[in-house]
């Protein structure tokens, strides 16, 4: 090749040169793109870490609405309990209402009648056949809620592990523009 009248000396040099140019610009440009890859594979790595700990989160939240539902029920048997007491409680004070006053105005002591007697053990036994599921509703109803008091503070303190990680990925990944 010629190049300045001269067979291959200057324009080996000048070919030389252009080569060694564009060498440098690729490793230049190859340099950057790994950079940019290993960058970009830490933040996919802690997106997938912290996308893991959100999916942690909602199963946990999920179980917890499970027991908040339990709860809810529990509650609800107990105050079905609560309101089948109010008339059960009414027909005790009618039935002991009368024995109390014939008791109150003899000085010589009252008679009590077996059917007064009988009425008020039968409604008796009506109030304890409803308070004993109302104890055990409250004594579930008791656990029940400081277990969930527990894991909604564990829930928390997850979520609020969740919004910081959060905000170090936006703050790792590469703004638009």
């Amino acid at each position: 090749m010629m190049f300045f009248g001269r067979p291959g000396g200057p324009a080996r040099t000048v070919l030389a040169l252009v080569a060694v140019g564009v060498l440098g610009l690729f490793s230049f440009v190859l340099f950057n793109l790994n950079r940019s890859l290993d960058e970009q594979q830490r933040v996919n790595d802690a997106s997938i870490g912290i996308s893991q700990s959100f999916l942690d989160v909602n199963d946990q939240l999920t179980a917890e609405l499970g027991e908040l539902t339990a709860l809810t029920g529990t509650a609800q048997t107990a105050l079905d309990s609560v309101k089948a007491l109010r008339p059960l409680l009414a027909k005790l004070h009618d039935a002991i209402t009368p024995v109390a006053a014939s008791l109150s105005s003899s000085a010589q002591g009252a008679q009590v009648t077996a059917e007064q007697l009988g009425r008020i053990a039968g409604i008796l036994g009506e109030v304890h056949d409803v308070l004993i599921p109302l104890v055990e509703s409250a004594r579930t109803f008791g656990d029940q809620g400081k277990a969930l008091l527990a894991m909604i503070e564990g829930l928390v303190t997850d979520l609020q592990g969740a919004v910081a990680s959060a905000a170090t990925i936006n703050q790792m990944l590469p703004l638009p523009g």
